[in-house]
């Protein structure tokens, strides 16, 4: 899938949700919620936005962060892919979604 397919798909599973809008960015989109990045679409994956409370789900499930070189150095996102079988169920997704969402206003007001 393109970038765009994954956008598409994506926004068709929070079809439902209030909020929900994207951005191009970085050659692929944000997908932000309340005017929140929660989530990047890059590479034709999803990475969502990752903190201490939720990263465990994303390193049990073989996750990895979003990386990318600048001054040939990596450099890591907070933002970490979703696993294939989480975007395959509408009601686990949306429980990530939230997750990642929560680390998104988490961030915004300064909480750790």
């Amino acid at each position: 899938m393109s970038n765009q397919e994954t956008l598409e798909y994506i926004l068709e599973l929070l079809h439902d949700e209030e909020g929900i809008s994207y951005k191009r960015m970085f050659g692929g989109y944000a997908l932000l919620k309340n005017e929140l990045a929660v989530a990047l679409i890059l590479r034709s994956e999803v990475f969502m936005k990752v903190d201490e409370s939720n990263k465990d789900e994303y390193k049990l499930a073989s996750s990895k962060p979003f990386t990318y070189y600048k001054n040939g150095k990596e450099v890591s996102l907070s933002n970490w892919s979703i696993p294939s079988e989480i975007l395959e169920d509408r009601d686990v997704f949306i429980d990530w979604f939230f997750k990642s969402y929560q680390v998104a206003v988490n961030k915004k007001i300064g909480k750790k």
